[in-house]
């Protein structure tokens, strides 16, 4: 096992009923790394990110989170771990507060910490008043603050992210980029799903594309365009997505 990687996938694969959603994915992710996913509806990205959750299981392969084998020490491993669905949910019947201090004593966050945090996190966000209403009443962008808040909470060392920017106004969409390039600097790992080119564009220290359930490449943006022959992202996607 190499100690130095934050997150090693080993011939990941997935089934359902027959179809195979991961063909057998190998990854390694460092510390200090934003790697961001990308590919077309229905090639693997979502079904990637639950099966490192646990979430899903696989039907073969193995996943280890700083050398943590999520199989043998699940609740060990996931609780390394910070996670964005694609659609964010909150128990319609509790405030965005209530939510926060369930997410926290999950965590077994400590108090000192948790309102230290708790503090750090509603300023960056803008989260107003609205966060003691009920969230069965919220936006889907008031939502994705909340879930964006939960996810720090526990200081987590890895932060998986499924499409970060939907439904978020422009402003919390900057504050997003801004606080994921401080996260990478403060050596987390951060593994998104995305099929925001220009965000990809923007925070992606290194690249994969994804198609059918098979890793297509990985590599910086430099070295994909060497391999693809296309000089920027869109033509770079186009080409490796290609049927």
């Amino acid at each position: 096992m190499n100690d130095s990687k934050r997150l090693i996938i080993k011939d990941l694969k997935k089934e359902f009923n027959g179809f195979w959603a991961l063909k057998g994915l190998n990854l390694e992710l460092s510390p200090g790394e934003i790697f961001v996913l990308l590919g077309p509806n229905g090639a693997g990205k979502t079904t990637t990110l639950k099966l490192i959750t646990g979430l899903l299981h696989p039907t073969q392969g193995e996943i280890f989170i700083e050398g943590i084998n999520i199989k043998e020490s699940p609740i060990k491993a996931k609780s390394l771990i910070g996670y964005v669905p694609d659609e964010p949910f909150i128990y319609p019947k509790l405030t965005g507060r209530e939510f926060i201090n369930l997410v926290a004593s999950i965590y077994r966050v400590k108090k000192a910490d948790y309102e230290k945090r708790s503090k750090e996190l509603f300023e960056k966000f803008d989260i107003g008043e609205w966060i003691d209403e009920l969230s069965e009443g919220y936006s889907h962008g008031m939502k994705q603050r909340i879930i964006m808040c939960q996810l720090l909470l526990h200081n987590p060392v890895l932060i998986l992210i499924d499409e970060p920017l939907v439904g978020l106004d422009p402003k919390t969409a900057r504050t997003v980029r801004e606080t994921f390039l401080s996260l990478k600097d403060q050596k987390k790992t951060l593994f998104i799903s995305t099929h925001t080119l220009s965000f990809a564009r923007e925070v992606a220290t290194r690249l994969g594309i994804i198609n059918h359930g098979e890793l297509k490449f990985t590599g910086t943006l430099e070295e994909l365009a060497e391999i693809s022959g296309r000089k920027n992202i869109e033509e770079i996607y186009l080409k490796l997505t290609e049927e």
